[in-house]
């Protein structure tokens, strides 16, 4: 028998499952397109297929209602229960992972703004006569103008 567990989020990057998986204490066992969990039902173990370009959990919806190996586990969840914990810190460190890019992204804009601003200011100097002097005050840089007059 299969069931349907509605989640919002699909899993479609490998390496942010993995870490999800490995956030909730859940261990696995990679095996081509699929990853084995640790969890299992009456057709073995639970497990995330790769189809149509996304990973589905495969299992047998009756194991949450029948007593099994899992239920005798402290831990135990619900597959809806576990695929939300799971959806949950999938997206998290996804969201981690998408600040970080904006961040690396906003400084490397900022970086080249600065080197144009660098550029233009030391090439209207040059053009008005004037020597340029630079200095690196930690993260700053310090334009000094020198025009030597006799």
């Amino acid at each position: 028998m299969s069931s349907i567990v509605k989640k919002i989020t699909p899993f479609i990057d490998r390496t942010l499952l993995l870490k999800a998986l490995d956030a909730v204490g859940c261990k696995y066992t990679l095996q081509g397109n699929e990853i084995l969990t640790d969890r299992n039902d009456y057709r073995g173990l639970q497990k995330f297929v790769f189809c149509d370009g996304k990973y589905q959990f495969l299992h047998d919806s009756d194991a949450d209602l029948r007593s099994w190996v899992n239920i005798n586990a402290k831990e135990y969840k619900t597959v809806g229960d576990f695929l939300k914990t799971v959806e949950t810190q999938y997206n998290r460190i996804l969201r981690e992972q998408l600040e970080e890019e904006e961040r690396i992204r906003i400084e490397a804009e900022r970086k080249a703004f600065v080197e144009k601003q660098r550029q233009a200011i030391i090439e209207n100097a040059k053009k008005q006569g004037y020597s340029v002097r630079e200095e690196r005050v930690k993260e700053k840089i310090k334009l000094v103008l020198v025009r030597t007059t006799y």
